[in-house]
C-alpha cells in the first residue's frame, strides 16, 4: 500500500521521509487460517482461477455479474464457502450442477449435489447482482468498492474484494484472473494485466482483462470512470493506463518516469515480474492512498514520483513474493519504503544512511514510530501503522549496515527470485538472509522486528 496510506506521519517523520530532491475440522469448514481475518477464506481447496464477467449500471450503482471459479479440493467437500458481503445471489452451480446455499456473515455456503473428492479439481459458478458495499477497516480507512462521480473504484487490501467478487480471501491462496467489464460507453473501465478484448454494442463497451500471473485476491483492481485509455510500452512491456481527465496534466510527467523506475528497481531486484504494467489514476479527495494492484497501481491522487517508486516496489515485494498472513505485512511496506529511500539516494537525494540517522534520533517517547513493532502489528488496527513503514524499512537499512550494501542487495534479489508467484513469511526471510551472508542475523530482526520500544 502506498506511503500516504492512512498514516496520520508527523512533520518530524515526513521530512525525514522526503528523500527525493523536490524535482524529482467438518469438510469445507471455515477453520482459522488468518489470524487478523479469521472468519476469512476457507481451507478445503485452492482457488486456481477467476473468471467474472460485471455490467455495471452507471446510474444506480448496481452490477449485475457472474464468477467462474476454478479450484482444487484439499479434502472431501460435502460444504464449502466464498467470501462474499452483501449483494444478492440468485444461483450457483458446481461442475454444472446447480447446487443449494445459504448466507452467513460475509459468507456465500455451498452444498453441491455430488460431495467433491479430496485432490480433485472442480468449477463453481454464481450469478449475482446489488449494489457492492464500501468497506470500513479496522483503522477507520475505506475500501471494497468506492462511487466516483464517474464511477466507481475498487480496492481491496485487506479485506475488500468479497464485496464484488465471490472468492477465498486470504492473501496465499493465489490464482490467476480475467474480468470483463460492462460499461457505458462514455466510460472506460479497467483491471489487471493485458487489455484483451473491446467490444461495442447497444450504447456499452466490454473491456477484457487478464492477469495469467498468480494474484492474491486483494490486488485485484477495478477502475470504472472517464479518461483517455493509454496504451504503448513501458521498460519493453505492453502497458495500459486511465487517468482522469481532471488529473491528467499533472500526473502524466509524473507516470512518464515508470519505466526509469522499472527498470532501475530490475537492476537490484530483477526482472520485473508480470507481463503488463500501467496505472490507474482517478479522482477521489476523500480517500487519499495508492494500492499496489498487481501490474497496474491505481492512485487515488495526483502521485509524486516517491509514491510511484514504492508502489512499483511492491511488483515485487507485496505481487510476486506475497504474504502468507497478514501480520507480515512488514515484507511488504518495510521493502517497498526502503526502496524508495535507496532510489533517492541513488537519484541526487538522501541516502538512506541518512534517513536513517535522522529517524534513529527520534526520541523512544515519540511511539508512532517505534509502536507497534513492525515485525508484528499486534492487531489489524495496526496493519498500516506508520512503524511498519517507517521503522520497518529502518530494520532493512540496519541489515545494511552490519552486512554491507552488496550482500544485502544479493539477500533482496535472491528473495525476490527464490519467492516469486508465491507466499512466503519473515522467518524465512531471515533464514534466507542468513544463507546468503554467512551471518547470524536472529539478534537483528528480534531487535528491529519484534522489540517493542525504540531498539
Amino acid at each position: 500500500m502506498g506511503a500516504v496510506r492512512r498514516c496520520a506521519i508527523p512533520l518530524l517523520l515526513a521530512a525525514a521521509l522526503c528523500a527525493l530532491p523536490a524535482s524529482a475440522a467438518a469438510a469445507g469448514s471455515e477453520r482459522p487460517r488468518e489470524p487478523f481475518f479469521p472468519r476469512a477464506g476457507n481451507v478445503g481447496y485452492d482457488a486456481l482461477a477467476y473468471s467474472a464477467q460485471i455490467a455495471f449500471d452507471a446510474r444506480s450503482g448496481r452490477i449485475k455479474a457472474s464468477a467462474q471459479i476454478e479450484a482444487l479440493a484439499s479434502q472431501r467437500l460435502s460444504n464449502f464457502s466464498l467470501d462474499l458481503r452483501g449483494l444478492t445471489v440468485t444461483a450457483v452451480e458446481v461442475n454444472g450442477q446447480r447446487a443449494r446455499f445459504n448466507r452467513g456473515r460475509d459468507k456465500l455456503k455451498i452444498h453441491p449435489q455430488t460431495p467433491v473428492p479430496p485432490g480433485s479439481g472442480f468449477k463453481v459458478s454464481v450469478h449475482y447482482e446489488g449494489r457492492p458495499q464500501t468497506v470500513i477497516d479496522a483503522d477507520g480507512g475505506h475500501e471494497g468498492w468506492i462511487p466516483t462521480d464517474d464511477g466507481a473504484f475498487a480496492v481491496g487490501e485487506p479485506q475488500g474484494t468479497m464485496v464484488w467478487l465471490p472468492c477465498n480471501n486470504v492473501p496465499a491462496d493465489k490464482a490467476s484472473f480475467q474480468i470483463a467489464l460492462t460499461v457505458p460507453s462514455n466510460l472506460k473501465a479497467v483491471s489487471n494485466g493485458r487489455l484483451l478484448e473491446i467490444s461495442r454494442g447497444g450504447g456499452r463497451t466490454t473491456y477484457t482483462w487478464r492477469e495469467p500471473g498468480p494474484m492474491s485476491t486483494y490486488l485485484a483492481l477495478i477502475d470504472i470512470g472517464r479518461g483517455k485509455l493509454l496504451d504503448g510500452k513501458v521498460a519493453g512491456r505492453p502497458s495500459w493506463t486511465l487517468i482522469d481527465p481532471r488529473q491528467e496534466k499533472r500526473t502524466l510527467p509524473v507516470l512518464a518516469e515508470l519505466g526509469e523506475v522499472i527498470r532501475f528497481e530490475e537492476k537490484i531486484f530483477g526482472p520485473y515480474p508480470f507481463e503488463a504494467v500501467g496505472s490507474v489514476v482517478d479522482f477521489e479527495p476523500k480517500l487519499g492512498y495508492a494500492l499496489e494492484t498487481q501490474s497496474r497501481t491505481i492512485y487515488a491522487f495526483i502521485p509524486d514520483l516517491t509514491t510511484v517508486v514504492h508502489e512499483t516496489a511492491h511488483q515485487w515485494f507485496g505481487d510476486s513474493v506475497g504474504l502468507q498472513r497478514w501480520p507480515n505485512i512488514w515484507l511488504n511496506e518495510g521493502f517497498a519504503t526502503w526502496a524508495q529511500w535507496y532510489y533517492a539516494e541513488r537519484h541526487g537525494g538522501r541516502s538512506a544512511r541518512d534517513i536513517f540517522r535522522a529517524l534513529y534520533r527520534v526520541p523512544a517517547s515519540h511511539e508512532e514510530l517505534w509502536e507497534p513493532p513492525s515485525g508484528h502489528p499486534g492487531t489489524p488496527k495496526n496493519l498500516f501503522s506508520s512503524s511498519v513503514y517507517v521503522r520497518g524499512a529502518m530494520a532493512l537499512e540496519a541489515l545494511r549496515i552490519k552486512v554491507g550494501t552488496k550482500p544485502m542487495l544479493r539477500v533482496l534479489k535472491r528473495w525476490a527470485s527464490d519467492h516469486a508467484y508465491a507466499s512466503a513469511n519473515i522467518k524465512q526471510f531471515v533464514a534466507d538472509a542468513e544463507k546468503v551472508t554467512g551471518k547470524n542475523l536472529d539478534p537483528l530482526f528480534q531487535r528491529w522486528l519484534y522489540k517493542r520500544g525504540k531498539p
